[in-house]
């Protein structure tokens, strides 16, 4: 057996045709919070395959640490069930996580035949090495008993790790308000219709010396340079290049994005020209994982562009980005942004895209 990682195709494929029949509403998170999740790379929905039979799945939602991974759902076909598959799902699933959260709805209901089931789905991961943990959760209204397969003996250490998968996701407020995690003794499950994806008030802030240093920090690894190159190479050239920006007849202008009031990101405008076209360039970048993939970044672009227009008297704006930067891309289509030209660069298959902001007022 073997398992295999699923495009968001497949994915999308396997929870229309089996998720939804087989879990509870109450218990389903939205196919696109689970594409969100792989946009940011941290979700793996696997297929288990023996031999060229497709023979169930596990779907493994990863914290921001890298450190295990919780089972969010986890099953075998139907008409193959009861012949030890699950359990070498399991052992493989383990092998490549390391550590295993798991959460198995909590046998309280006031059916008996509901709870019986729910015991018995308890002992079934008891028996393939999972241990229950001296916490509970509620997660959206749900209660949930919570389990862990892996080396760490301290149920407190778990539990942090446990919780960082989704404090990684969510913000301070959704958490408190949704995920009880752990459930103290006592405190009563917080009501809620289903899995509630977040809103969030995107508003724009003054840029700073700080807010330089701290964006230059947050932006300088691999992932974000691939897709947005930086020209500043160390803080204190990114510190100079904000000062440079504040003064007379600077060229550049730029903000920062708040969601929730939460500083995630940048936006700027730069070789401002009102008297060319365009009369200026736009980028942005949302550098928090946990807020990306979740429309703030056009949000932001659509309030920004008001402002530049009336401080710098813009007709046009235009932007770049590479051919494969499909979040980029869609954030410009949805405010508005037109394909001019294609063309490669270096190698690199690349966009430009433009703005008649005078249209966009009419």
């Amino acid at each position: 057996m073997e398992l295999k990682l699923l495009n968001k195709e497949e994915l999308t494929a396997l929870y229309q045709k089996e998720l939804i029949e087989v879990f509870p509403h109450s218990e389903l998170k939205p196919l696109s919070a689970m594409l969100r999740l792989m946009d940011m790379g941290r979700y793996e929905p696997l297929l288990a395959v023996e031999g060229d039979q497709p023979v169930g799945y596990a779907l493994a939602w990863l914290p921001e640490s890298r450190e295990g991974a919780l089972l969010e759902y986890f099953g075998v076909f139907r008409g193959l069930r009861n012949g030890g598959l699950g359990s070498k799902i399991l052992s493989l699933l383990a092998e490549r996580c390391g550590q295993l959260f798991g959460e198995a709805e909590a046998p309280c209901s006031h059916d008996e035949d509901a709870n019986a089931l729910r015991r018995r789905r308890i002992a079934f991961y008891e028996r393939n090495g999972f241990r229950v943990l001296d916490y509970q959760c509620a997660l959206f209204g749900v209660r949930f008993q919570c389990l862990y397969r892996g080396p760490e003996a301290d149920d407190r250490r778990v539990e942090a790790m446990h919780r960082g998968v989704y404090a990684g996701y969510f913000s301070p407020a959704h958490m408190e308000r949704y995920i009880q995690l752990p459930l103290a003794p006592g405190e009563k499950v917080h009501p809620a219709p289903e899995w509630v994806e977040e809103v969030f008030d995107v508003t724009l802030g003054s840029r700073t010396a700080e807010t330089a240093a701290i964006y230059f920090e947050k932006t300088n690894h691999e992932a974000i340079r691939k897709v947005l190159p930086q020209k500043a190479k160390t803080v204190e050239e990114a510190v100079a290049d904000f000062h440079a920006s504040q003064r007379p007849g600077a060229s550049s202008f730029g903000r920062i994005i708040l969601a929730s009031g939460k500083y995630v990101g940048d936006i700027w405008c730069y070789h401002i020209d009102p008297f060319d076209t365009p009369g200026a360039m736009v980028s942005y970048c949302v550098f928090d994982p946990a807020f990306q993939n979740q429309g703030i970044a056009s949000k932001a672009l659509a309030a920004f562009l008001p402002e530049i227009t009336r401080r710098f008297a813009l007709r046009t704006v235009g932007a770049f980005t590479f051919a494969d930067n499909l979040p980029s891309i869609r954030v410009l289509e949805k405010t508005g942004f037109q394909l001019a030209e294609e063309f490669t660069e270096d190698g690199t298959a690349s966009r430009y895209y433009q703005l008649d902001l005078r249209r966009e007022k009419a």
